[in-house]
């Protein structure tokens, strides 16, 4: 991928039994391979919508992973789920990317 491409990102869910209607889903990106995050892609959202149309940054990387997570007020706690087998690279804006 590169810097200011835009890419859509969708993905499944599997929600537990409990009033959507109190609940959200957030996506993060990790440039470190989940090791920390670098930047939030979406704010809380409908957790009903399961895509996004993402404009790539400009932070060149081997090990960029997305954090997608769900939780629920007082329902249902916030719940981590790296994509870390989805791992993907983002050049840098000459097309090289450290290492």
């Amino acid at each position: 991928m590169s810097p200011a491409q835009v890419v859509r990102i969708e993905w499944t869910t599997n929600f537990p039994n409990v009033d959507l209607s109190m609940c959200e889903t957030e996506i993060l990106l990790s440039i470190d391979g989940g090791k920390s995050i670098y930047s939030l892609i979406t704010e809380q959202r409908n957790p009903k919508v399961n895509y996004v149309d993402w404009i790539v940054p400009d932070a060149p990387t081997h090990e960029a992973v997305l954090d997608i997570r769900f939780g629920c007020l007082n329902l249902y706690p916030e719940t981590s789920s790296l994509q870390v087998q989805s791992s993907f690279v983002i050049q840098s804006p000459s097309g090289i990317v450290p290492r």
